[in-house]
């Protein structure tokens, strides 16, 4: 174990030093991705995520989700054999996006003292509780890339469906349980819940960032090679890159399903760092591919009984990335959530 740990803290120095000296080689290819990584989280992911992180957030730990989602509670019961607060996690992961999932659980698991049977099943419940949200397939993928919201729709759906067939046999196999009647309820204020998605926000960008600016320098280097990297080999990587696939085709959207279905390696490693060690994600990995050769399969069999005009994007860039909010409100949410991050307990505990 020791030689393994060693061998790893060896790896990790080599990457640490090989990635500084990348940097140092392309400044200004590292500098524009940064640039562009602060964009994008500026304009794009706060502004779509914050929001709905504090109200799932709300939701789930006050305990709202009984209320809110007992019209559909009798039929997902017959779907996921699992209990309310585990199904509450999984309707909210398929509207939020891929981090909203992951993050209740945590703190599912942190409301409940690291209760063992809840950190099991929160294990296994991450199988599922992870799928692209509505807005990114629909606006940035289907009408930003294949210029229709068909397209999009289909990506979304079969995302679902992918989602709900592994939380029926995951349910099955294994007992998805929270011993509500035995766990310690905590009635979480809207201003916890606001520090929470602040938290989580910035971890989601800090990562985001530090991926960016790496896959620059790996770029950069293919690039000096005569070599470029296909666009849709930078999706798998990091998903947003799919953006700017530019000659869509209808062929492509099964591979697209895949792909966002896995979120790409960058979504994979802020979900780890949003986790924490929380709970343990290899069930997690594994899901995602599973996850992401149904998403494709199901993609295709709509295709066959769906009329989907593929075109070329009518989007620039540009609107992709801003197409969420304008730049006055996004300075004001950045600015939110710098404060709360830093001061939060400070100013909260006068309130």
């Amino acid at each position: 174990m020791k030689l393994i740990q060693k061998k790893a803290a060896y790896f990790k120095a080599a990457g640490i030093i090989i990635t500084g000296v990348l940097v140092l080689l392309y400044p200004k290819e590292t500098a524009a991705s940064a640039v562009n990584s602060i964009n994008v989280c500026l304009s794009t992911i706060i502004p779509s995520m914050f929001a709905f992180m504090v109200i799932s957030t709300y939701i789930q730990s006050s305990g709202l989700y009984r209320l809110i989602f007992r019209p559909v509670m009798w039929l997902m019961r017959r779907i996921v054999k699992a209990d309310d607060s585990v199904i509450s996690v999984f309707l909210l992961s398929l509207f939020g996006g891929y981090p909203i999932g992951v993050k209740l659980l945590k703190e599912m698991i942190a409301q409940n003292n690291n209760y063992p049977e809840i950190r099991q099943t929160c294990t296994n419940a991450a199988s599922f509780c992870y799928c692209i949200s509505p807005t990114f397939a629909i606006i940035m993928l289907g009408s930003g890339v294949f210029g229709s919201t068909t397209a999009g729709t289909v990506i979304y759906i079969s995302n679902i469906i992918a989602c709900i067939i592994t939380a029926a046999v995951v349910s099955r196999i294994h007992h998805l349980g929270t011993a509500e009647t035995k766990s310690k309820i905590t009635h979480t204020g809207i201003t916890d819940a606001v520090n929470s998605a602040s938290h989580a926000l910035f971890t989601v960008c800090t990562v985001i960032l530090a991926f960016n600016t790496l896959l620059a320098c790996v770029n950069a280097v293919f690039a000096q090679l005569g070599y470029e990297i296909p666009q849709i080999v930078r999706g798998v990587l990091e998903i947003s890159n799919l953006t700017g696939i530019s000659e869509p085709d209808i062929t492509l959207i099964p591979f697209v399903s895949a792909i966002s279905s896995m979120g790409g390696l960058c979504v994979l490693l802020q979900c780890a760092s949003i986790v924490n060690g929380a709970f343990p994600l290899g069930k997690f990995m594994f899901s995602r591919l599973i996850c992401s050769a149904l998403s494709a399969l199901i993609s295709w069999l709509m295709l066959q009984f769906t009329d989907v005009s593929v075109s070329a994007s009518t989007y620039s860039s540009e609107y992709i990335y801003e197409f969420s909010a304008n730049k006055v409100i996004v300075l004001i949410l950045a600015a939110m959530c710098i404060i709360i991050f830093n001061r939060s307990d400070k100013i909260f505990r006068k309130v």
